[in-house]
């Protein structure tokens, strides 16, 4: 098993906006897609979503550095920066013509469905998340300003 998870997303027609480039809210459906992936690799049957013992995304952030467009291979990278007592940080770079298009974060806390409260981490999930975490690589210095074809 690979730390960096790997995975090419589909970039559907229906992403597209009316500047002809993957809407930004899409983005956010592609990096979802991309940690299922990624955590199903990760964990296994640990990784399968379970109401009875769910982990929730409670923080989301992304850089929209390039436009991403329909056609072209778009290639997700996807591994784990930290792991905490009950969180865990998922890292991403979505790629598309040989370039960083996009870099996100997600935080994943396991829950307690009776309470809504967090709750640690099961000890092989935990133990699966440490075995992959790899730490933050180093940015690829940002552009003077983003390119988006028109």
């Amino acid at each position: 098993m690979n730390a960096v998870h790997t995975t090419v997303l589909p970039v559907r027609w229906s992403d597209q906006d009316l500047n002809r480039h993957v809407n930004n809210a899409r983005v956010v459906t592609l990096i979802e897609e991309a940690r299922l992936s990624a955590i199903a690799s990760w964990l296994g049957e640990d990784g399968v979503p379970d109401p009875a013992h769910p982990r929730v995304v409670v923080s989301l952030a992304l850089d929209y550095l390039r436009s991403i467009d329909h056609g072209p291979e778009l290639t997700a990278r996807v591994w784990v920066s930290r792991v905490g007592r009950s969180s865990y940080t998922v890292a991403y770079e979505l790629v598309q013509h040989g370039q960083v298009a996009a870099r996100a974060r997600t935080v994943l806390v396991q829950t307690d469905p009776a309470t809504g409260r967090s709750t640690p981490l099961p000890d092989p999930v935990r133990a699966a998340l440490e075995g992959v975490v790899v730490p933050e690589p180093e940015p690829e210095p940002e552009p003077d300003a983003v390119t988006v074809r028109a």
